[in-house]
Protein backbone atom coordinates (compact mmCIF):
# COMPACT_ATOMS: atom_id res chain seq x y z
CA UNK A 1 0.00 0.00 0.00
CA UNK A 2 1.40 3.41 -0.94
CA UNK A 3 1.76 6.24 1.52
CA UNK A 4 -0.96 8.16 -0.30
CA UNK A 5 -3.41 5.28 0.32
CA UNK A 6 -2.59 4.84 4.02
CA UNK A 7 -5.18 5.14 6.75
CA UNK A 8 -3.48 8.34 7.97
CA UNK A 9 -4.32 10.10 4.70
CA UNK A 10 -7.68 8.53 3.81
CA UNK A 11 -10.00 10.79 5.90
CA UNK A 12 -9.05 13.96 4.10
CA UNK A 13 -7.68 12.88 0.72
CA UNK A 14 -10.06 13.76 -2.21
CA UNK A 15 -11.02 10.30 -3.47
CA UNK A 16 -12.47 11.50 -6.79
CA UNK A 17 -9.18 12.97 -7.96
CA UNK A 18 -6.45 11.03 -9.77
CA UNK A 19 -2.77 11.19 -8.85
CA UNK A 20 -0.37 12.19 -11.62
CA UNK A 21 3.40 12.66 -11.67
CA UNK A 22 4.66 15.47 -9.49
CA UNK A 23 7.97 17.24 -10.09
CA UNK A 24 7.87 19.06 -6.76
CA UNK A 25 10.84 18.33 -4.49
CA UNK A 26 9.57 17.33 -1.02
CA UNK A 27 11.44 17.81 2.25
CA UNK A 28 12.83 14.82 4.15
CA UNK A 29 10.10 12.76 5.77
CA UNK A 30 7.47 13.80 3.23
CA UNK A 31 6.39 12.76 -0.26
CA UNK A 32 5.04 15.03 -2.99
CA UNK A 33 1.77 14.27 -4.79
CA UNK A 34 -0.20 16.05 -7.49
CA UNK A 35 -3.91 15.29 -7.79
CA UNK A 36 -6.06 16.22 -10.78
CA UNK A 37 -9.68 15.83 -11.66
CA UNK A 38 -13.08 17.51 -11.82
CA UNK A 39 -11.44 20.69 -13.20
CA UNK A 40 -9.27 21.03 -10.08
CA UNK A 41 -5.68 20.29 -9.09
CA UNK A 42 -4.21 19.78 -5.65
CA UNK A 43 -0.56 19.81 -4.58
CA UNK A 44 0.11 17.74 -1.47
CA UNK A 45 3.03 17.15 0.85
CA UNK A 46 2.17 13.96 2.72
CA UNK A 47 4.12 12.72 5.74
CA UNK A 48 5.91 9.39 5.43
CA UNK A 49 5.24 6.66 7.97
CA UNK A 50 8.65 7.42 9.46
CA UNK A 51 7.42 10.77 10.78
CA UNK A 52 5.55 8.84 13.49
CA UNK A 53 8.88 7.57 14.88
CA UNK A 54 11.24 9.56 17.08
CA UNK A 55 14.16 9.11 14.67
CA UNK A 56 12.04 9.99 11.65
CA UNK A 57 10.62 13.07 13.43
CA UNK A 58 14.07 14.35 14.35
CA UNK A 59 15.40 13.81 10.82
CA UNK A 60 12.41 15.50 9.13
CA UNK A 61 12.23 18.53 11.42
CA UNK A 62 15.97 19.19 11.17
CA UNK A 63 15.45 19.90 7.46
CA UNK A 64 12.59 22.36 8.06
CA UNK A 65 12.64 25.95 9.25
CA UNK A 66 11.45 26.15 12.86
CA UNK A 67 9.62 29.12 14.37
CA UNK A 68 8.33 29.78 17.86
CA UNK A 69 8.37 26.99 20.44
CA UNK A 70 9.16 23.40 19.37
CA UNK A 71 9.38 20.10 21.31
CA UNK A 72 12.66 19.31 23.05
CA UNK A 73 13.94 15.72 23.24
CA UNK A 74 10.97 13.88 21.74
CA UNK A 75 10.37 10.51 23.43
CA UNK A 76 7.23 9.12 21.77
CA UNK A 77 4.75 9.92 19.01
CA UNK A 78 1.21 8.77 18.26
CA UNK A 79 -0.55 9.60 15.00
CA UNK A 80 -4.21 10.27 14.20
CA UNK A 81 -6.03 11.77 11.23
CA UNK A 82 -8.73 14.39 10.63
CA UNK A 83 -10.43 15.77 7.54
CA UNK A 84 -7.76 18.50 7.48
CA UNK A 85 -4.69 16.31 7.71
CA UNK A 86 -2.67 14.11 10.07
CA UNK A 87 -2.20 14.97 13.75
CA UNK A 88 0.78 13.81 15.79
CA UNK A 89 0.57 13.61 19.59
CA UNK A 90 4.14 14.20 20.70
CA UNK A 91 5.61 13.51 24.14
CA UNK A 92 8.82 15.37 24.87
CA UNK A 93 11.02 16.39 27.78
CA UNK A 94 9.19 19.74 27.97
CA UNK A 95 5.67 18.28 27.98
CA UNK A 96 2.95 17.12 25.60
CA UNK A 97 2.53 18.65 22.15
CA UNK A 98 0.02 18.52 19.30
CA UNK A 99 1.52 18.69 15.81
CA UNK A 100 -0.87 19.34 12.91
CA UNK A 101 0.38 18.73 9.37
CA UNK A 102 -1.07 20.95 6.63
CA UNK A 103 -0.75 18.81 3.47
CA UNK A 104 -1.99 21.59 1.17
CA UNK A 105 -0.58 24.50 3.15
CA UNK A 106 -2.59 27.41 4.44
CA UNK A 107 -2.48 31.12 5.26
CA UNK A 108 0.27 32.44 7.49
CA UNK A 109 -1.08 31.91 11.00
CA UNK A 110 1.67 33.67 12.93
CA UNK A 111 0.23 37.21 12.63
CA UNK A 112 -3.27 35.86 13.23
CA UNK A 113 -2.14 33.98 16.33
CA UNK A 114 -0.35 37.06 17.62
CA UNK A 115 -3.51 39.20 17.61
CA UNK A 116 -5.96 36.51 18.79
CA UNK A 117 -7.83 37.39 22.02
CA UNK A 118 -6.21 36.33 25.30
CA UNK A 119 -6.77 32.67 26.09
CA UNK A 120 -7.22 31.62 22.47
CA UNK A 121 -6.04 28.16 21.44
CA UNK A 122 -3.35 29.12 18.95
CA UNK A 123 -0.18 27.57 17.48
CA UNK A 124 2.86 28.52 19.54
CA UNK A 125 5.36 27.29 16.97
CA UNK A 126 5.84 25.16 13.92
CA UNK A 127 7.97 24.13 10.97
CA UNK A 128 7.96 25.74 7.55
CA UNK A 129 8.92 24.51 4.09
CA UNK A 130 9.35 27.05 1.29
CA UNK A 131 7.99 29.76 3.63
CA UNK A 132 4.69 27.89 4.11
CA UNK A 133 3.56 26.40 7.44
CA UNK A 134 3.84 22.63 7.00
CA UNK A 135 3.56 21.62 10.67
CA UNK A 136 1.71 23.64 13.33
CA UNK A 137 2.59 23.07 16.97
CA UNK A 138 0.62 23.78 20.11
CA UNK A 139 0.92 22.68 23.69
CA UNK A 140 -1.19 19.69 24.68
CA UNK A 141 -4.06 20.79 26.90
CA UNK A 142 -7.09 19.33 28.61
CA UNK A 143 -9.78 18.50 26.10
CA UNK A 144 -12.89 20.67 26.38
CA UNK A 145 -16.29 20.38 24.77
CA UNK A 146 -16.53 22.58 21.68
CA UNK A 147 -19.44 24.90 20.96
CA UNK A 148 -20.58 22.78 18.02
CA UNK A 149 -21.42 19.79 20.23
CA UNK A 150 -23.26 21.96 22.74
CA UNK A 151 -25.15 23.85 20.02
CA UNK A 152 -26.30 20.63 18.35
CA UNK A 153 -27.70 19.50 21.69
CA UNK A 154 -29.58 22.81 22.10
CA UNK A 155 -30.96 22.57 18.56
CA UNK A 156 -32.12 18.97 18.97
CA UNK A 157 -33.88 19.89 22.22
CA UNK A 158 -35.36 23.02 20.58
CA UNK A 159 -33.88 25.15 23.38
CA UNK A 160 -33.98 28.58 21.74
CA UNK A 161 -32.77 30.59 24.74
CA UNK A 162 -29.67 28.46 25.35
CA UNK A 163 -28.87 28.26 21.64
CA UNK A 164 -29.08 32.04 21.21
CA UNK A 165 -26.92 32.67 24.27
CA UNK A 166 -24.20 30.31 23.02
CA UNK A 167 -24.31 31.68 19.47
CA UNK A 168 -24.16 35.27 20.74
CA UNK A 169 -21.04 34.49 22.80
CA UNK A 170 -19.30 32.92 19.81
CA UNK A 171 -20.13 36.02 17.77
CA UNK A 172 -18.67 38.28 20.45
CA UNK A 173 -15.44 36.27 20.53
CA UNK A 174 -15.12 36.48 16.74
CA UNK A 175 -15.76 40.23 16.88
CA UNK A 176 -13.02 40.62 19.51
CA UNK A 177 -10.58 39.02 17.09
CA UNK A 178 -11.63 41.37 14.29
CA UNK A 179 -11.19 44.42 16.52
CA UNK A 180 -7.60 43.33 17.07
CA UNK A 181 -7.24 42.67 13.32
CA UNK A 182 -8.36 46.22 12.53
CA UNK A 183 -5.66 47.61 14.81
CA UNK A 184 -3.06 45.34 13.20
CA UNK A 185 -3.72 45.80 9.47
CA UNK A 186 -6.40 46.73 6.92
CA UNK A 187 -6.49 47.48 3.21
CA UNK A 188 -9.21 48.88 0.92
CA UNK A 189 -11.55 46.29 -0.66
CA UNK A 190 -9.95 44.58 -3.65
CA UNK A 191 -13.15 44.57 -5.72
CA UNK A 192 -11.55 43.41 -8.97
CA UNK A 193 -9.69 40.42 -7.56
CA UNK A 194 -12.52 39.40 -5.22
CA UNK A 195 -14.96 39.30 -8.13
CA UNK A 196 -12.40 37.40 -10.22
CA UNK A 197 -12.29 34.78 -7.46
CA UNK A 198 -16.06 34.33 -7.66
CA UNK A 199 -15.78 34.03 -11.44
CA UNK A 200 -13.09 31.36 -11.19
CA UNK A 201 -15.10 29.20 -8.79
CA UNK A 202 -18.32 29.59 -10.80
CA UNK A 203 -16.51 28.69 -14.02
CA UNK A 204 -14.96 25.55 -12.57
CA UNK A 205 -18.28 24.40 -11.11
CA UNK A 206 -20.24 25.56 -14.17
CA UNK A 207 -22.89 27.15 -11.96
CA UNK A 208 -25.98 28.89 -13.32
CA UNK A 209 -25.40 31.81 -10.96
CA UNK A 210 -22.88 34.54 -11.78
CA UNK A 211 -22.60 37.04 -8.95
CA UNK A 212 -20.42 40.15 -8.79
CA UNK A 213 -20.64 42.98 -6.27
CA UNK A 214 -19.43 46.59 -5.80
CA UNK A 215 -17.85 45.85 -2.42
CA UNK A 216 -18.11 48.71 0.07
CA UNK A 217 -15.31 50.41 1.97
CA UNK A 218 -17.15 49.33 5.12
CA UNK A 219 -15.72 45.85 4.52
CA UNK A 220 -11.95 46.33 4.08
CA UNK A 221 -9.45 43.52 3.68
CA UNK A 222 -7.82 42.40 6.93
CA UNK A 223 -6.23 39.36 8.64
CA UNK A 224 -9.32 37.20 8.16
CA UNK A 225 -9.42 33.62 9.44
CA UNK A 226 -10.86 32.20 6.22
CA UNK A 227 -12.92 29.33 7.61
CA UNK A 228 -14.78 29.76 10.91
CA UNK A 229 -16.92 27.05 12.50
CA UNK A 230 -18.54 26.46 15.87
CA UNK A 231 -16.18 23.55 16.44
CA UNK A 232 -13.41 26.18 16.79
CA UNK A 233 -15.02 27.73 19.91
CA UNK A 234 -14.94 26.39 23.46
CA UNK A 235 -14.95 27.56 27.06
CA UNK A 236 -11.78 27.75 29.12
CA UNK A 237 -11.59 26.76 32.78
CA UNK A 238 -12.81 30.20 33.80
CA UNK A 239 -15.90 29.93 31.59
CA UNK A 240 -14.59 32.39 29.00
CA UNK A 241 -15.33 31.68 25.32
CA UNK A 242 -12.16 31.13 23.31
CA UNK A 243 -11.38 30.47 19.65
CA UNK A 244 -9.04 27.85 18.19
CA UNK A 245 -6.98 28.82 15.15
CA UNK A 246 -5.74 25.86 13.12
CA UNK A 247 -5.29 24.17 9.71
CA UNK A 248 -7.15 25.34 6.61
CA UNK A 249 -9.95 23.45 4.88
CA UNK A 250 -9.44 21.36 1.73
CA UNK A 251 -10.89 24.11 -0.48
CA UNK A 252 -7.83 26.24 0.31
CA UNK A 253 -5.66 23.73 -1.55
CA UNK A 254 -8.11 23.19 -4.40
CA UNK A 255 -8.43 26.95 -4.99
CA UNK A 256 -5.04 28.38 -4.13
CA UNK A 257 -5.22 32.05 -3.26
CA UNK A 258 -3.18 34.72 -1.56
CA UNK A 259 -6.00 37.25 -1.44
CA UNK A 260 -6.58 39.43 1.62
CA UNK A 261 -10.28 39.14 2.45
CA UNK A 262 -12.73 41.07 4.69
CA UNK A 263 -13.78 40.28 8.24
CA UNK A 264 -17.41 39.98 7.18
CA UNK A 265 -16.37 36.87 5.24
CA UNK A 266 -15.46 35.22 8.57
CA UNK A 267 -18.90 36.11 9.90
CA UNK A 268 -20.45 34.67 6.72
CA UNK A 269 -18.45 31.48 7.24
CA UNK A 270 -19.82 31.10 10.77
CA UNK A 271 -23.36 31.94 9.59
CA UNK A 272 -23.02 29.25 6.93
CA UNK A 273 -21.85 26.75 9.54
CA UNK A 274 -24.93 27.66 11.58
CA UNK A 275 -27.03 26.87 8.49
CA UNK A 276 -25.31 23.48 8.19
CA UNK A 277 -26.00 22.58 11.83
CA UNK A 278 -29.58 23.86 11.66
CA UNK A 279 -30.24 21.90 8.46
CA UNK A 280 -28.85 18.58 9.67
CA UNK A 281 -30.23 18.79 13.23
CA UNK A 282 -33.80 19.05 11.83
CA UNK A 283 -34.65 21.37 14.70
CA UNK A 284 -37.97 23.16 14.97
CA UNK A 285 -36.27 26.44 15.88
CA UNK A 286 -36.46 29.19 13.27
CA UNK A 287 -33.00 29.98 11.95
CA UNK A 288 -33.71 33.69 11.63
CA UNK A 289 -33.59 34.02 15.44
CA UNK A 290 -30.31 32.14 15.61
CA UNK A 291 -28.73 34.20 12.84
CA UNK A 292 -29.88 37.38 14.55
CA UNK A 293 -28.13 36.32 17.78
CA UNK A 294 -24.88 35.66 15.92
CA UNK A 295 -24.98 38.96 14.03
CA UNK A 296 -25.81 40.89 17.21
CA UNK A 297 -22.96 39.20 19.08
CA UNK A 298 -20.43 39.96 16.37
CA UNK A 299 -21.66 43.54 15.89
CA UNK A 300 -21.37 44.23 19.63
CA UNK A 301 -17.60 43.70 19.63
CA UNK A 302 -16.39 44.10 16.02
CA UNK A 303 -15.34 47.55 14.69
CA UNK A 304 -18.50 49.66 14.40
CA UNK A 305 -17.83 50.84 10.85
CA UNK A 306 -17.65 47.18 9.76
CA UNK A 307 -21.15 46.57 11.14
CA UNK A 308 -23.05 49.33 9.33
CA UNK A 309 -26.22 48.72 7.32
CA UNK A 310 -24.26 49.37 4.15
CA UNK A 311 -21.67 46.75 5.10
CA UNK A 312 -24.43 44.15 5.53
CA UNK A 313 -26.46 45.20 2.49
CA UNK A 314 -26.71 42.69 -0.38
CA UNK A 315 -26.60 45.65 -2.79
CA UNK A 316 -22.90 46.00 -1.98
CA UNK A 317 -22.26 42.29 -1.50
CA UNK A 318 -22.80 42.34 2.24
CA UNK A 319 -22.66 39.12 4.19
CA UNK A 320 -24.84 37.17 1.78
CA UNK A 321 -22.39 37.11 -1.12
CA UNK A 322 -19.75 35.61 1.15
CA UNK A 323 -22.25 32.99 2.34
CA UNK A 324 -22.72 32.20 -1.34
CA UNK A 325 -18.94 31.78 -1.62
CA UNK A 326 -18.93 29.42 1.37
CA UNK A 327 -21.66 27.37 -0.31
CA UNK A 328 -19.55 27.21 -3.49
CA UNK A 329 -16.57 25.97 -1.46
CA UNK A 330 -18.73 23.23 0.08
CA UNK A 331 -19.62 22.08 -3.43
CA UNK A 332 -15.96 22.25 -4.51
CA UNK A 333 -15.01 19.87 -1.69
CA UNK A 334 -17.98 17.60 -2.33
CA UNK A 335 -17.01 17.36 -6.01
CA UNK A 336 -13.42 16.41 -5.11
CA UNK A 337 -14.72 13.66 -2.83
CA UNK A 338 -17.78 12.73 -4.93
CA UNK A 339 -19.66 12.75 -1.64
CA UNK A 340 -23.05 13.76 -2.98
CA UNK A 341 -25.17 16.90 -2.73
CA UNK A 342 -23.98 19.11 0.17
CA UNK A 343 -26.79 20.91 1.93
CA UNK A 344 -27.73 23.61 2.53
CA UNK A 345 -25.00 24.75 0.09
CA UNK A 346 -26.79 23.57 -3.05
CA UNK A 347 -30.10 25.12 -1.95
CA UNK A 348 -28.35 28.45 -1.38
CA UNK A 349 -26.73 28.39 -4.82
CA UNK A 350 -30.07 27.53 -6.45
CA UNK A 351 -31.75 30.55 -4.80
CA UNK A 352 -29.08 33.05 -5.85
CA UNK A 353 -30.51 33.75 -9.35
CA UNK A 354 -33.83 34.80 -7.77
CA UNK A 355 -32.04 37.10 -5.36
CA UNK A 356 -29.97 38.55 -8.19
CA UNK A 357 -33.11 39.25 -10.21
CA UNK A 358 -34.62 41.11 -7.28
CA UNK A 359 -31.44 43.13 -6.77
CA UNK A 360 -31.21 43.91 -10.49
CA UNK A 361 -34.82 45.11 -10.67
CA UNK A 362 -34.23 47.31 -7.64
CA UNK A 363 -31.70 49.32 -9.65
CA UNK A 364 -34.66 50.91 -11.42
CA UNK A 365 -35.86 52.12 -8.02
CA UNK A 366 -32.38 53.45 -7.30
CA UNK A 367 -32.37 55.39 -10.58
CA UNK A 368 -35.83 56.76 -9.82
CA UNK A 369 -34.67 57.81 -6.36
CA UNK A 370 -31.71 59.73 -7.77
CA UNK A 371 -33.82 61.45 -10.44
CA UNK A 372 -36.53 62.41 -7.92
CA UNK A 373 -33.90 63.77 -5.54
CA UNK A 374 -32.41 65.88 -8.33
CA UNK A 375 -35.85 67.20 -9.36
CA UNK A 376 -36.59 67.97 -5.70
CA UNK A 377 -33.37 69.95 -5.37
CA UNK A 378 -33.90 71.82 -8.65
CA UNK A 379 -37.52 72.68 -7.87
CA UNK A 380 -36.50 73.79 -4.38
CA UNK A 381 -34.13 76.39 -5.86
CA UNK A 382 -36.94 77.50 -8.23
CA UNK A 383 -39.25 77.80 -5.22
CA UNK A 384 -36.70 80.00 -3.40
CA UNK A 385 -36.42 82.24 -6.48
CA UNK A 386 -40.20 82.55 -6.83
CA UNK A 387 -40.65 83.04 -3.09
CA UNK A 388 -38.25 85.98 -3.19
CA UNK A 389 -40.44 87.46 -5.91
CA UNK A 390 -43.56 86.81 -3.83
CA UNK A 391 -45.03 84.46 -6.40
CA UNK A 392 -45.47 81.29 -4.28
CA UNK A 393 -45.98 80.46 -0.59
CA UNK A 394 -45.70 76.66 -0.08
CA UNK A 395 -43.01 74.36 -1.64
CA UNK A 396 -45.48 71.76 -2.91
CA UNK A 397 -43.43 70.52 -5.84
CA UNK A 398 -40.08 70.16 -4.02
CA UNK A 399 -41.73 68.27 -1.15
CA UNK A 400 -43.60 66.07 -3.59
CA UNK A 401 -40.42 65.04 -5.39
CA UNK A 402 -38.68 64.57 -2.02
CA UNK A 403 -41.46 62.27 -0.83
CA UNK A 404 -41.20 60.20 -4.00
CA UNK A 405 -37.40 60.03 -3.63
CA UNK A 406 -37.62 58.82 -0.03
CA UNK A 407 -40.26 56.24 -0.95
CA UNK A 408 -38.17 54.85 -3.81
CA UNK A 409 -35.09 54.83 -1.59
CA UNK A 410 -36.97 52.79 1.01
CA UNK A 411 -38.20 50.34 -1.62
CA UNK A 412 -34.66 50.00 -2.98
CA UNK A 413 -33.20 49.21 0.42
CA UNK A 414 -35.96 46.75 1.28
CA UNK A 415 -35.35 44.83 -1.98
CA UNK A 416 -32.22 43.39 -0.35
CA UNK A 417 -33.03 40.72 2.25
CA UNK A 418 -31.95 41.52 5.82
CA UNK A 419 -28.79 39.73 6.93
CA UNK A 420 -30.79 37.86 9.58
CA UNK A 421 -32.89 36.19 6.90
CA UNK A 422 -31.32 33.18 5.10
CA UNK A 423 -31.77 32.82 1.36
CA UNK A 424 -32.14 29.02 1.43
Amino acid sequence: MSQSDSAVNSPWRPVAMVEVDSDREPPLGFSSHLMRGMRFRLNLLEPDDSLATVEGWNTATEGLEAWGEVPDEVSSIRVDATDRGPIYLVEAADGSWIAEVQPWGGPNLRPRSRIAPDGSNIPCGGFQHDEVDLILLRRGNTASTDAKSVLIDHLQRNDLKSAKTLIFRCGVNLGDYHTAAEEEWTNPPDQKRWNERFGEIEQRLKTAALWRAPFTRGAPATLSLGDVRFSMFSEDEAGKMTIRIGPSRLAHGLLETNLDLPAIRDLASLLHDLSRLHWHSETELEIIHLRSALIQGWSSSAPKKWCSKRSFSAHTGGVVIWEYEQALLDVVEAVSHQSGRPEPAVSIIEKVPLLQKSLFNSRILSSGYLMSAMFSLASFFDWIRLADQGGIDFPTLPLGFLTIALFLRHRYQSAAPPAEEPIH
